[in-house]
C-alpha cells in the first residue's frame, strides 16, 4: 500500500481602501507588478507567476515536505492588502484518506494522512473550512451556496492526465477510479469589529482504490481538496473583485515544474530512493531533460482558470469576460477583465485604466509601453 500513499503529490498541483493603494493618481487605473514564484529548495527554477497589486504583500510560494515518501510538493499563499483587510490566498492542499479498514487507516496515519471520511466540495467548506479557519468569525452566515460542475468536471481531467503520466513511469499494482466535486460558498462575517464578505472555492479529487486481498477487496478513498479563497470589507467587495479577478486570471503555472515534480514522484516510487542525494540527483536529471509534454499541462492549467471564472459570475456584469494583452517586452500573455482598454507595463509593473487618456510615462523616468489587446 506504500504506493498508493505517493500518489497525494499527484494532485498538489489548487475594496475601497484596499483598492486606493494600487490605484494610480491618474485617471481611475490600477497598478501591479510581475511576482515570479521560484521553487528554491527543490528544481530551482520558475513554479509560477502571477501579478500582485502595487503595494499589496505577497508571502508564500512553494514548499516541500520530506518527511513524507515521496517528498511532496505544494504551493500555497496570501496576497494580503497594505490595511490588512483584502486577502486572496490560496490554501495549502489536505491529504484526507478514509477506509472502513482500521490497519489501512493506521497505515496511512503514520504516515501524514488525515483520517475523515469524505464530504462534498460545499459540504467540505461548511464542515471543515469554516469550524478550522474561521472560528473566531462572529456571526457567520453563508449566504449563497454553488456547484460548480465545470471545475469538477477540469478537477478530474486534469487528475486524470496526470496519473498517466505518474503510471507511464511506475504502473499501478491496483484497481482505481477517479471522481472529483467542486463548489463555492459566500460567507458573510464580523472581525475586528468589521463587516466581511469572503468567497471560498474548494476543487476535490477522490482517488478510490480496490486492492485484492486474501480477505477479499479492501477500498480506500484518498481525498484531496484544494481551497481558494477571497475576503475584503463588505462595503468594498463590488470594487475589490475587479483586483482579484486580476490577481487570478494573471497566473500561469510553468508546465515543466509541473511535469517534473509528477515524474519525481513516480521516479521515487519506482526505485524506492529515500537518501536525500539519490533524489537530488534525480532533480537535476529531471532538470536536463527536454519536456515532452508541457504544452498539454498548460493546456489544463488554462481550462482550470476559466473554470474558477465562474466564481466572479455572482458579483458584477462588468468583469465576466476576460482581454488577453500582449507585453512586449516579456512576450508574455496577460488576461484582464472587460473594460480595460488602456494598458502598459515597464516590464516589471503594469498599469491599466478605463480612461482614455491616460498614460503613466507622464511625469514618469520610466519607460512604459502600451500592451497591445490580442483580437
Amino acid at each position: 500500500m506504500k504506493r498508493f500513499l505517493c500518489l497525494v503529490v499527484v494532485f498538489s498541483l489548487a475594496l475601497p481602501c484596499a483598492a486606493g493603494k494600487a490605484t494610480s493618481a491618474q485617471g481611475n487605473s490600477l497598478s501591479f507588478r510581475k511576482h515570479i514564484v521560484i521553487d528554491r529548495n527543490g528544481f530551482g527554477y520558475e513554479a509560477f507567476r502571477l501579478l500582485v497589486p502595487k503595494g499589496w504583500h505577497f508571502r508564500g510560494g512553494v514548499s516541500w515536505d520530506h518527511n513524507r515518501f515521496p517528498p511532496e510538493a505544494s504551493t500555497a499563499f496570501t496576497i494580503t492588502s497594505p490595511d490588512g483587510d483584502s486577502v486572496f490566498e490560496q490554501f495549502r492542499h489536505l491529504n484526507l484518506f478514509w477506509s472502513q479498514d482500521r490497519n489501512l487507516q493506521y497505515s496511512y496515519a503514520q504516515g501524514g494522512a488525515e483520517i475523515m471520511q469524505p464530504m462534498g466540495a460545499t459540504e467540505f467548506i461548511n464542515s471543515f473550512y469554516i469550524p478550522r479557519f474561521r472560528a473566531n468569525a462572529s456571526g457567520l452566515k453563508v449566504v449563497q451556496t454553488q456547484n460548480i460542475p465545470d471545475l469538477a468536471q477540469q478537477t478530474r481531467d486534469m487528475a486524470q492526465f496526470q496519473l498517466n503520466i505518474f503510471g507511464q513511469i511506475s504502473p499501478f499494482q491496483f484497481q482505481y477510479e477517479l471522481r472529483a466535486d467542486a463548489g463555492r460558498c459566500k460567507l458573510e462575517y464580523s472581525e475586528r469589529g468589521k463587516k466581511f464578505v469572503e468567497d471560498v472555492t474548494v476543487a476535490v479529487t477522490y482517488m478510490i482504490s480496490y486492492t485484492p486481498t486474501m480477505y477479499g477487496t479492501i477500498t480506500g478513498v484518498t481525498w484531496i481538496p484544494i481551497t481558494t479563497s477571497f475576503k475584503a470589507p463588505a462595503t468594498g467587495i463590488n470594487e475589490t473583485i475587479k483586483i482579484f479577478k486580476i490577481i487570478m486570471d494573471s497566473r500561469k503555472d510553468n508546465p515543466v515544474w509541473g511535469e517534473n515534480v509528477l515524474k519525481l514522484s513516480a521516479m521515487i516510487t519506482r526505485d524506492q530512493l529515500r537518501h536525500q542525494q539519490a533524489i537530488f540527483n534525480r532533480m537535476q536529471q529531471l532538470s536536463r531533460t527536454q519536456s515532452e509534454i508541457g504544452d498539454m499541462i498548460m493546456d489544463s492549467y488554462q481550462k482550470r482558470n476559466q473554470a474558477y471564472d465562474r466564481i466572479f459570475d455572482n458579483y458584477s456584469q462588468a468583469i465576466r469576460g476576460v482581454d488577453s494583452y500582449t507585453d512586449p517586452i516579456n512576450n508574455w500573455k496577460v488576461e484582464l477583465p472587460t473594460g480595460y482598454d488602456n494598458a502598459w507595463t515597464n516590464g516589471s509593473d503594469y498599469v491599466i485604466s478605463e480612461d482614455p487618456g491616460f498614460n503613466p510615462n507622464i511625469g514618469s523616468t520610466q519607460d512604459w509601453q502600451r500592451m497591445t489587446r490580442q483580437r
